[in-house]
């Protein structure tokens, strides 16, 4: 097939969301599909990365998960020529950035399926990392004109890809009504299934938490949970923080009840998580709300066992044979004698614990999940949409009105050029879509550039 990813994201950059994006392009490629992948980069240009997998990246500013990109004339063009000429049977988006709208507004005028995966509970999606980043991003983001930005990207996919049964519930309470399919993450479980088990014999027990450090992901939970384990406990929190504020809370708690037994070990490239793992006698979570942990299912493929509290990845995945997952409302104090309960188990019993870890999480290797999502593809890629002419005539007409209320300039001039073309084509969605990109990606560049300036914006 020919395959279309789009993503927000630099590579390695987003947390999981920007992870999957960029190793599904990958995972596909893999299994000899033309694919390619349309991301942020630091110029307008296709870059060959694998026999299969090109890269059409336009250029973008910001740093780090941060990645506004240039929808000038000229990019918008290039962008809108390639998909012409490489006639893909279908554009995946994994958020609902600038560049994914975009892709969506071409998909729609091409009457090419367009597929979203959820990486956030929609209902929620500012409880996940923006309402920490930046209380005025934040404010912005939840916005009445945002969020009508969001809920015409997701009215407007062909079909939703939902991570878990928790997912599906969450887009049917949106007011999604097209089609959803539940399609987990994949990982590349070779590089953890390769991982040595730790030794229980150790006196040292070494507790390890991988992720964003953030109120959401609950750390300081785990550190009233240390106060209650003996000295051989060590708690290892591998990440870095969404704001250096909590990244502070966390350090003064653990000074002021003299933890001496915490590391703060910061980001660590993803490649050395394995054998990170492969130390690390048990996983620890309390993360309050969770989409599809892809650290989870990493602890799982190395044979770690978890101890956490419920959310929507751990009471999915983790059960009493590859650790415990406890209520949300356990007691630090329960939540460490649970700790301890299994690594007083025998060294027969504890390898048990982990050979199950790993067979868990079997079904989420890449190559499992190609095999379905393509099903889906193919499914949509048969299917055709219809949309009446008198409607889309209608919302031509309110968007050249529109666009004749802004200033004269060359961005002025191309969309009015595609209301022309849309107007004299077989009838399609509109342009609102591709105008209301523009005028988003314009504002939030413009506040993040204000948030940086001040200082507002942290790292």
């Amino acid at each position: 097939m020919k395959v279309v990813f789009t993503t927000f994201f630099r590579e390695s950059q987003g947390g999981g969301c920007g992870r999957v994006s960029h190793e599904i392009a990958h995972a596909f490629a893999q299994q000899r599909h033309e694919t390619v992948l349309i991301c942020p980069g630091p110029k307008t240009e296709i870059k060959k990365m694998a026999p299969h997998l090109r890269y059409l990246q336009i250029r973008s500013v910001g740093e780090r998960d941060v990645a506004v990109p240039y929808l000038t004339v000229k990019n918008l063009q290039f962008l809108f020529n390639f998909l012409k000429g490489f006639s893909p049977q279908i554009i995946h988006a994994h958020d609902f950035g600038p560049i994914c709208l975009i892709s969506q507004f071409w998909a729609i005028n091409n009457q090419i399926p367009f597929v979203y995966t959820s990486h956030v509970l929609p209902t929620k999606t500012f409880d996940f990392a923006i309402s920490e980043s930046s209380k005025s991003l934040s404010r912005f983001l939840d916005s009445g004109l945002m969020k009508k930005y969001f809920f015409n990207f997701f009215k407007n996919s062909d079909a939703l890809i939902a991570l878990n049964k928790d997912v599906q519930k969450d887009i049917l309470k949106y007011g999604f009504k097209n089609k959803i399919f539940i399609i987990p993450n994949g990982r590349d479980l070779k590089a953890y299934r390769s991982c040595r088990l730790a030794n229980l014999k150790e006196k040292e027990k070494q507790l390890t938490f991988i992720g964003y450090l953030s109120i959401r992901k609950n750390q300081k939970y785990l550190l009233r949970v240390i106060k209650y384990l003996p000295y051989n406990f060590t708690l290892n929190l591998i990440g870095s923080p969404i704001n250096p504020a909590y990244l502070k809370i966390l350090k003064d708690y653990a000074d002021k009840n003299h933890l001496k037994k915490v590391n703060f070990l910061g980001e660590v490239p993803y490649e050395q998580i394995p054998q990170l793992l492969a130390k690390s006698h048990l996983f620890v979570s309390a993360s309050k709300m969770e989409v599809q942990s892809l650290v989870i299912i990493e602890a799982l493929a190395s044979g770690t066992p978890v101890v956490a509290l419920t959310n929507e990845t751990t009471k999915e995945l983790v059960d009493e044979t590859v650790g415990l997952c406890l209520g949300k409302k356990t007691s630090p104090q329960l939540f460490a004698q649970q700790i301890m309960k299994i690594c007083a188990l025998s060294p027969k019993e504890y390898e048990a614990l982990c050979r199950r870890a790993r067979e868990k999480v079997t079904h989420l290797d890449w190559s499992e999940v190609v095999k379905q999502t393509e099903l889906v593809y193919r499914k949509l890629s048969v299917e055709k949409r219809k949309v009446d002419s008198l409607k889309q005539a209608r919302r031509i007409e309110a968007f050249k009105e529109f666009l004749s209320l802004l200033p004269s300039s060359k961005m002025k001039t191309f969309l009015l050029k595609q209301l022309e073309k849309a107007r004299s084509k077989p009838p399609k969605k509109n342009i609102f879509f591709l105008v209301f990109t523009v005028i988003a990606t314009f504002l939030i560049g413009s506040i993040y550039w204000l948030l940086k300036k001040t200082k507002r914006i942290h790292y």
